[in-house]
């Protein structure tokens, strides 16, 4: 079983001026120390021209999952994460795909950001392998990405402004 979600943010800013901020590696460290201090890390950065790679690893505590979740894979979740960003003329074509340590629970999606301001507009997939309960699962997943993704837009507001 797997669900589908879709999820878009706006930046005060333009695309461009997305771009100028995702390939620095400082980026990614800010964005992460603001977002999952106490479990974030970045694994790697790199920047290949017009393609930036992104490795994390991040993390959810067992207080803040429900107890489908942790039914199933009780503690804290670590969750490593590799995002691709392409800059293809005015836009960003970006792919993420994660997974959760220790859990057959995978998430995959695209990202799209264009314009001025910036839209980043992600469209996903979440797939938990667990019989009889997998479904639920997917939905608190859901919620804690997009959770995630809005965490994320707001301390690169923060960030940019600063």
């Amino acid at each position: 079983m797997s669900s589908n979600f879709e999820h878009s943010v706006t930046y005060p800013f333009s695309t461009k001026d997305y771009w100028a901020l995702i390939t620095t590696e400082q980026y990614w460290r800010d964005l992460l120390a603001a977002t999952n201090s106490d479990h974030g890390s970045l694994e790697s950065f790199t920047l290949d021209g017009d393609e930036a790679t992104v490795v994390t690893k991040q993390g959810v505590d067992e207080s803040n999952l429900p107890k489908a979740v942790t039914a199933v894979r009780p503690g804290d979740l670590e969750i490593p994460r590799t995002c691709v960003f392409r800059l293809s003329g005015d836009t960003i074509i970006g792919r993420m795909e994660a997974s959760v340590t220790g859990a057959p629970a995978t998430i995959s999606g695209d990202i799209v950001i264009t314009g001025d301001p910036a839209t980043a507009q992600y469209t996903g997939v979440v797939d938990v392998s667990v019989p009889f309960v997998g479904g639920r699962i997917e939905k608190a997943v859901i919620e804690q990405v997009v959770h995630l993704l809005d965490a994320e837009h707001d301390a690169t507001v923060d960030f940019r402004q600063s």
